[in-house]
């Protein structure tokens, strides 16, 4: 369980709160153990779903988010603020995190990237539980972004 700071809680809640949907989170004054967040129960969030509203904050990742991501990389365009406009602040810095194991990618500028976005991306705990519910498919999105290199290589020749 994972253990966080009364003052963490105030200034982040929403970052605390998507912790909190991956297991309780132990909050702490004064290094003390002052209160529990504990998620929601399933049944909850089940019927909720059930209910046709969308959840808020949920992992999109569709065509537009795709040709987003897709156009950023072709321009070289690394700043945090285009990408927040992209999509799905978690999401994004899940992309990046990933994009910084492939070739043609600068890793410290990509996983800097993952870090602005989503603090905790470049970890490896953060990463795997990114992997785990990725709307992303990799194998849709890495020719996606070579073809659109290459044809950005091509159009500066020219």
């Amino acid at each position: 369980m994972q253990t966080i700071n009364a003052t963490h809680l105030k200034n982040r809640l929403g970052e605390v709160l998507e912790k909190v949907t991956l297991g309780p989170v132990a909050i702490a004054r004064h290094g003390v153990v002052v209160a529990y967040i504990v998620p929601a129960a399933a049944k909850d969030v089940k019927a909720k779903r059930a209910s046709g509203k969308p959840e808020k904050n949920t992992l999109t990742w569709g065509r537009r988010e795709e040709e987003r991501v897709v156009g950023l990389c072709a321009r070289a365009d690394f700043r945090p603020s285009r990408w927040l406009r992209a999509g799905n602040a978690r999401t994004l810095a899940g992309v990046a995190a990933m994009l910084a194991s492939q070739q043609g990618f600068d890793r410290t500028r990509m996983l800097a990237l993952a870090e602005r976005l989503y603090p905790g991306m470049s970890t490896l705990e953060e990463f795997s539980r990114w992997l785990a519910r990725a709307p992303v498919q990799a194998a849709r999105l890495l020719p996606m972004l070579k073809t659109a290199s290459n044809q950005s290589k091509l159009t500066k020749r020219l």
